[in-house]
């Protein structure tokens, strides 16, 4: 918006500024205290050259000015070498909650509160005892305040700064990458080497640039415009290696943050006889910040997944698993919507819901929230008071189904004895699964298209790639 481009461009359009998204500055050049913003900010403009805000102040960056020669630093935009911030402003907030609360809880313009984490945070234990959100999503351990490193905060020209407290700027969540990796993860090299529109062409899943497939291209295959040199292709794959680590990196500490904030309880059998068995789980929130699911919660996908067999692997009981297009099978499914397969009455997830009044007075759920739905204007009843101070649109509201802080809920399974085989005993898999977003939502934007060349269903096949097991139990049932 601040550039003034058309939001109706593609990202391949827009100046570099505009494709970062959430970068130091967004933290570091930020000078006033808003409080809850929903993001609404301004930052300090400025060049490299220009002050930065942080909690230590100047002191240690003032004496890394001072010895130019020894850590190969300027300060002159005229002049060449590594140029470097010409101060650091102390900013105390940058150290608070509140902080982090100014883009992480979210109201919309008519009041609806989108987003809830640090108002969850507010009434959490850990407010309580002081813990603060930096505590647990910038130490040692991602989502536990388990303490901080200590070491120089930079290498500036091979030569380390003076030790002191690290945070730990990774901030792992829930999401993962959809898109090309020679675009993302930012790489330098990469940049370098070719644009955006260069690396889509780049076929990754084919093995360009490995031995196997060089060694081995067959006859009249054309390479497009800049791959088709091996040499280009060569070092395109050494980039993309260093890319795959980033990745897989990554995803050991987007793992590690979700089962430091979910786990399985107590497995429960309340009967097992030939009537057929009954049975629940016990799914808890083992962090005492916030809600599981938090932020975007109608977004996120946790549910179980449970299998049932008899001694000769025979399936009795399923929930939780998925339809062909790799959604569960709950009311979005556009297999159970066909009557192509069963609604799964039993599944136990935490997504919440958007609920919107239609025209009759009654509720239904929307996959996407009203301000930006207009396929869902004919059936909402306007409302006939202003309700944005409240934060409570009379129109729209949010079920909300994820886990106080360090609460639990219960899945109750049931299996009728008519689907016994009698071939006991009988085991249950219990698995609690996570997922960036339903593969239905994909559905439901997919008339605006995707950036970047890539089509619906290699997003969905993509988001239903990057789904994690985050923890398995099993049950035995002896039935007599």
């Amino acid at each position: 918006m601040n550039q003034g481009e058309s939001t109706q461009i593609s990202n391949l359009e827009r100046h570099p500024t505009s494709r970062e998204g959430i970068t130091c500055v967004v933290c570091h050049r930020v000078e006033n205290i808003y409080n809850k913003a929903s993001g609404r900010i301004a930052l300090v403009e400025g060049d490299l050259l220009q002050p930065v805000y942080g909690p230590s102040g100047n002191a240690e960056l003032s004496r890394v000015l001072k010895n130019p020669e020894k850590y190969r630093v300027v300060t002159e935009a005229d002049k060449a070498g590594r140029k470097i911030h010409t101060k650091a402003v102390k900013f105390a907030a940058i150290s608070s909650s509140t902080f982090c609360g100014t883009c992480h809880d979210v109201t919309l313009l008519n009041g609806f509160r989108l987003e809830e984490a640090f108002s969850e945070y507010r009434a959490s234990p850990a407010a309580g005892r002081g813990v603060t959100c930096q505590d647990c999503h910038m130490g040692k351990v991602q989502g536990i305040a388990a303490g901080y490193d200590v070491g120089p905060a930079a290498v500036v020209g091979g030569v380390p700064t003076k030790s002191r407290k690290l945070t730990n700027h990774i901030m792992a969540g829930p999401d993962y990458s959809l898109v090309h990796p020679g675009i993302f993860p930012h790489n330098g090299e990469a940049q370098q080497l070719a644009t955006i529109a260069e690396w889509l062409k780049f076929d990754v899943a084919a093995g360009w640039g490995t031995d196997k497939f060089e060694d081995n291209i067959p006859a009249g295959y054309k390479f497009p415009s800049p791959w088709d040199s091996v040499d280009a292709r060569f070092d395109a794959r050494q980039i993309l290696n260093v890319q795959f680590k980033r990745l897989a990196f990554v995803r050991t500490k987007r793992l590690e943050v979700l089962r430091n904030g979910y786990a399985i309880g107590d497995l429960v059998t309340q009967k097992s006889d030939r009537g057929g068995i009954n049975f629940k789980v016990q799914v808890k929130n083992i962090t005492d910040g916030h809600n599981v699911p938090t932020g975007f919660a109608p977004e996120r996908l946790v549910w179980l997944r449970i299998i049932v067999k008899d001694r000769d692997g025979k399936i009795v009981f399923k929930s939780g698993d998925t339809d062909p297009n790799d959604d569960v099978r709950d009311n979005e499914s556009a297999y159970v919507h066909a009557g192509l397969m069963p609604l799964d009455k039993q599944l136990f997830n935490l997504q919440s819901r958007f609920l919107v009044r239609s025209v009759r007075g009654g509720e239904r759920e929307r996959t996407v929230v009203i301000p930006f739905s207009t396929t869902a204007l004919p059936f909402i009843r306007p409302t006939t008071s202003s309700r944005i101070l409240a934060g409570e649109p009379t129109v729209v509201r949010t079920h909300r189904k994820s886990i106080e802080a360090l609460g639990h809920r219960w899945a109750k399974y049931r299996i009728d004895g008519a689907k016994l085989t009698g071939a006991g005993p009988y085991e249950a898999s219990v698995e609690l699964l996570s997922q960036m977003f339903p593969i239905n939502l994909v559905s439901t934007i997919q008339v605006v298209g995707f950036d970047y060349g890539i089509s619906p269903r290699a997003v969905g096949a993509a988001v239903a790639a990057g789904r994690e097991v985050l923890y398995k139990k099993s049950v035995r049932f002896d039935v007599k």
